[in-house]
């Protein structure tokens, strides 16, 4: 599977994910194959990457750490809350609470393994699968703070229900390019409207609003609402805000396509020496988080071309690839390593969007444009 632009290059390719519409509702099947009607379809949704499958690798396939099934009830589940927000609804805050219930299961369930979180998102869906994506690596991350169940399950709410006070700027959130200063300064209200929100709602965590309160608070008190410094930031927000930025920055935007997750945890990193995350969650998190997913496209110090098949007990950025190629481009018959640096062969030097022209001429593959 690789992951391509939108547009009418990716007619008659198969689609390599499932793709979930408003409220969790299946919108297109992974393998069907992608019609000038489909595409149309999925960018007036507001998609503008799709993942397609890779007939070079036909299995590598990237695991979500999530079930399909749990993130269109995540979907749906956050959808329903908002509608209601800011009355006691009853039914749509149990349904937050049993998908965050799925969610930790899901994720107990690949613990052996570096996690992916590889849902696509339009930006029309963007905060539903924003908010999933967060919930998710908030869970992973929680390890840290050897949490009892309860609070586990409250700290995913929080991290579930982050961004609710964005319920009130969806024009901006929705906004085509990058936001104007005057902008940025209305958006940035979501936290203290998203904390008044939560600590009303009958079960939840004064601790998971607080969540929404303290996302964009940084170590060095340069963050916001309050300007806290790191004594003050509660650890459960600490955990959300690295789990923001990381899903922030891997995400694509109307105005540009997320980093690939190596380079995006390279500057979560930076982030940490810098005294605006948590260092050790940001570590934690480039331990469990792979550094390369299935279907990652790469060039190895040697030139040559292999493709990310599986991920390996050895760490988060020791995957298993298979080489496609020698240094010259040229297929070869494919052969499977483990990428540890250790050793000739296993060290990369950098992540393709797509296959060299000279690959794919040889595969008789389209072009991209």
């Amino acid at each position: 599977m690789r992951i391509v632009t939108l547009d009418d290059q990716v007619v008659g390719e198969r689609l390599g994910h499932t793709i979930f519409g408003p409220g969790g509702r299946l919108l297109l099947h992974a393998g069907v194959r992608l019609t000038h009607d489909y595409v149309q379809v999925l960018r007036g949704r507001g998609y503008l990457s799709v993942a397609v499958h890779d007939p070079l690798s036909p299995d590598a396939v990237p695991v979500d750490a999530l079930r399909d099934e749990t993130r269109a009830k995540a979907n749906a589940a956050i959808e329903r809350a908002l509608e209601g927000i800011g009355e006691p609804k009853r039914s749509a805050m149990a349904a937050i609470r049993r998908v965050v219930d799925e969610i930790i299961a899901d994720i107990g369930a690949n613990a052996s393994l570096a996690y992916s979180v590889s849902a696509l998102r339009s930006v029309q869906d963007s905060l539903f699968t924003h908010s999933v994506n967060v919930c998710a690596y908030s869970v992973i991350l929680a390890a840290m703070l050897a949490l009892e169940r309860e609070d586990l399950r409250h700290l995913g709410v929080g991290a579930l229900l982050h961004d609710v006070g964005k319920i009130y700027y969806l024009d901006l959130v929705n906004k085509p390019g990058k936001l104007e200063p005057g902008e940025f300064e209305r958006i940035k209200q979501h936290t203290t409207d998203g904390f008044q929100l939560l600590r009303g709602q009958e079960g939840v965590h004064l601790l998971a609003a607080h969540m929404a309160f303290q996302h964009h608070e940084r170590l060095d008190g340069r963050g916001y609402p309050r300007g806290l410094t790191a004594e003050r930031i509660h650890a459960w927000s600490r955990v959300a805000a690295v789990a923001d930025v990381y899903d922030t920055i891997t995400g694509d935007r109307p105005y540009g396509a997320g980093l690939p997750p190596v380079a995006a945890m390279a500057e979560l990193r930076q982030a940490g020496l810098l005294g605006q995350l948590d260092p050790v969650l940001v570590r934690y998190l480039s331990q469990r988080v792979a550094a390369y997913p299935e279907g990652t496209i790469l060039v190895l110090e040697s030139g040559e071309i292999a493709v990310v098949v599986g991920q390996t007990e050895k760490g988060a950025e020791q995957p298993r690839a298979r080489v496609l190629t020698d240094p010259k481009l040229k297929l070869v018959a494919p052969s499977e390593r483990v990428l540890s640096g250790a050793a000739p062969g296993t060290m990369v030097r950098s992540v393709l969007a797509d296959y060299p022209r000279k690959v794919r001429n040889q595969f008789g593959l389209k072009a991209p444009t």
